[in-house]
């Protein structure tokens, strides 16, 4: 048995007819035939029903016809993602993006304009992933740099930045209950669903901010759970829901999408890091690091300083270097 002949069943079971399916295959309605009988003799049983309206497949039919389906996608999505490998390793550079990281940052607007000045024709692989994968990829060597939360990739081949450290802040729909003005004591999450990340990365994937909350004495109530940042806020939007989250959130929703307010007495953080591969960095790649480690600098200078809006949330700071 041969993919084709899945290919072909699956294409016979879908248009109905052999015909049908052969035309939209473009081969021979006696080759497809032949095709189905024979992929009829391998599996050792009746697949398909013929009737002067076309044909039907039996319930055995049905199972394959569902399982080759599912076989057909499955072989279907590792060529598109061997083609991705070698299209990314035809390019100069691997820059790995967590979530949300391109619309948050003039940094890396800058950084990735003074790049391209330097010369126009050097091209940069982008890959938005987890922290966990964009981690596993600097270990691997399939990344060469990336920006991303939280994970250290452990590894004496990779090396990383501190960019800043940040806050959790709440966020809210504009209609929920707790938008109201000034920082949010918790006590008023008391009994508040809330959405929550999933942590995949984590035992149980479980949220670490729970054990925060915890630690505070407010037992954390799951509205509902989400499985991107992204999916996070676009529920919180969605339900009129809440969440907490990190405070650079506030760069990536459009203004009055949802409403924030400072957490003063939760002390947790959440680190922000650039890495990158220290060995068999190529000469782009090195120039790169150099044009995002310029703009980082800025972007720190301007945390120290206090000179940036986004900087502080109901009285407090919400970045620390």
């Amino acid at each position: 048995m041969e993919l084709k002949h899945l290919r072909y069943f699956a294409a016979a079971v879908e248009e109905g007819s052999l015909q049908g399916a052969a035309a939209r295959l473009n081969i021979a309605q006696p080759a497809l035939s032949r095709r189905v009988r024979d992929l009829e003799a391998a599996v050792g049983c009746q697949l398909l029903i013929r009737g002067a309206r076309g044909i039907e497949p039996t319930r055995a039919g049905l199972a394959l016809y569902r399982d080759a389906v599912a076989i057909l996608d499955s072989v279907n999505e590792a060529v598109q993602r061997a083609r991705q490998q070698g299209h990314d390793r035809d390019r100069s550079i691997g820059l790995g993006l967590a979530p949300t990281v391109a619309r948050k940052y003039a940094f890396l607007r800058q950084a990735l304009e003074e790049f391209a000045l330097g010369d126009p024709e050097r091209s940069i692989a982008f890959r938005q992933g987890s922290s966990t994968e964009l981690a596993e990829g600097l270990r691997e060597g399939t990344l060469d740099l990336a920006l991303m939360y939280e994970q250290r990739p452990d590894s004496p081949h990779v090396a990383e930045h501190l960019i800043h450290r940040e806050v959790y802040i709440l966020a809210v729909h504009p209609a929920h209950r707790l938008a109201t003005t000034g920082p949010a004591d918790l006590a008023e999450l008391i009994g508040q669903p809330l959405i929550w990340l999933t942590r995949r990365d984590n035992a149980g994937n479980v949220n670490p901010m729970m054990a925060q909350l915890r630690r505070h004495g407010l037992e954390p109530v799951i509205g509902q759970l989400a499985e991107s940042p992204e999916e996070q806020l676009d529920i919180v939007m969605a339900s009129v829901g809440a969440c907490i989250t990190p405070a650079s959130t506030i760069l990536a929703v459009p203004p009055g999408a949802l409403h924030f307010r400072a957490l003063p007495k939760l002390d947790a953080t959440i680190d922000f890091t650039l890495a990158w591969r220290r060995t068999g960095l190529g000469e782009a790649a090195a120039q790169l690091l150099s044009e995002l480690e310029h703009a980082i600098s800025r972007h720190r200078a301007a945390i120290e300083e206090g000179r940036e809006a986004w900087i502080s949330l109901d009285g407090s700071l919400l970045y620390r270097l």
